[in-house]
């Protein structure tokens, strides 16, 4: 199993997907971590919902952790969360920020989804 978790910094997980620089990905197996790396997000600038290029982004963005089975991130708008779930990876949105905090409570079963994070098209961003 394959988790990216969406970060700025590669230690903690970003408050927004669509504005991550890169993504840490974890491969499991049996509960334990067996390889990790940083996947760079392809070029980062800072995109307003409303500029063309921000759909664009978001499928560069899916494309990035297609191979993975899920993606934690602290929210992220509900066009590219169902471009997420229709290339069959499941999505975490939590405000867990501590990257090895949450990987840990995935393995574990106890990182809990809150769909509250998730928004509308130009929403609030939390």
């Amino acid at each position: 199993m394959k988790i990216a978790l969406a970060t700025l910094n590669g230690k903690t997980v970003t408050a927004h997907f669509g504005r991550t620089k890169a993504f840490v990905v974890v491969e499991m197996e049996d509960g334990v971590e067996i390889n990790r790396e940083l996947r760079e997000a392809g070029s980062y600038k800072n995109i307003d919902p409303s500029d063309p290029g921000h759909r664009r982004r978001h499928h560069d963005l899916v494309d990035t952790v297609r191979d993975c089975d899920v993606v934690i991130a602290g929210g992220m708008g509900l066009p590219v969360q169902d471009r997420l779930e229709e290339a069959e990876i499941n999505v975490v949105l939590t405000d867990t920020r501590v990257i090895d905090e949450a990987i840990e409570m995935y393995a574990f079963g106890t990182l809990v989804h809150d769909a509250s994070r998730a928004h509308a098209p130009g929403g609030d961003h939390h």
